[in-house]
């Protein structure tokens, strides 16, 4: 099973995923890939994103929102120098363990269209005989197109919505409970 979550920017997609993770994993599944949570400020204010490494828990910042003075490599941020290169570094060793579904937060625009970033996942993502099962997060405008290049018939788009997300979680464990009912 291919599942998509998708929403629009700021909704709680990997909120939802992170969430859901401790479900997935309390029924045996091993996991592996990585989530992109928020760094927050005091405020609420976010300051960054982290990434963390699904299979052995650690942690590093990616990026941090730039100030005024500064250029952002990616949207309104500047990647931490080394970030991309560990990863791509977690993914790689992710698609290569045994795990039974691979977690990526997120897919997006330089992947799909500049062929950069984590690209090299695209090929083994539209294998389902490689990657059986995947849980990709990825912004509502970019969802269809990602779904037409991979070509999985089993994709399933799950949507975080404003008025949805705190359920979310519990909605992906038991679609996830309910695929390895089916193939278990």
């Amino acid at each position: 099973m291919f599942i998509l979550v998708t929403g629009p920017r700021h909704v709680g997609k990997t909120t939802a995923c992170w969430k859901a993770l401790p479900g997935l994993r309390a029924t045996g599944l091993k996991i592996a890939g990585f989530v992109s949570p928020p760094l927050l400020n005091g405020g609420g204010r976010k300051t960054g994103i982290e990434m963390v490494d699904l299979t052995t828990g650690q942690r590093q910042k990616f990026a941090r929102v730039v100030g005024q003075d500064e250029t952002p490599t990616v949207g309104v941020y500047r990647v931490i120098d080394g970030a991309t290169e560990w990863a791509r570094g977690v993914l790689a060793a992710a698609l290569l363990a045994n795990a039974d579904w691979l977690v990526i937060d997120e897919i997006g625009l330089l992947e799909l269209r500049s062929g950069t970033g984590f690209a090299f996942v695209l090929e083994p993502l539209a294998d389902p005989e490689r990657i059986p099962n995947a849980m990709v997060i990825v912004r509502s405008e970019l969802a269809s197109e990602l779904a037409g290049r991979l070509g999985r018939t089993d994709t399933v788009f799950v949507e975080v919505t404003e008025a949805n997300h705190l359920d979310i979680p519990n909605q992906l464990v038991r679609l996830i409970q309910a695929a390895r009912a089916k193939t278990g």
